[in-house]
């Protein structure tokens, strides 16, 4: 099991916060290809990495 503060979906660039998800966050179909977590798991590497933070959760 990974345990990550950050998941990113690589098919639309979006990074939601895994402990603030909401359903409206529609992660949890996300092929698990489509994923990818960060290290460090921090939202500024997230945007380094060009993801631009969910409305809903980040």
């Amino acid at each position: 099991m990974i345990l990550a503060g950050y998941l990113g979906k690589k098919s639309d660039m979006i990074v939601h916060h895994l402990a603030e998800m909401k359903p409206e966050c529609h992660i949890h179909p996300v092929k698990k290809e489509d994923r990818i977590y960060f290290t460090p798991d921090t939202l500024e590497n997230t945007k380094n990495m060009r993801f631009i933070p969910c409305k809903h959760c980040c």
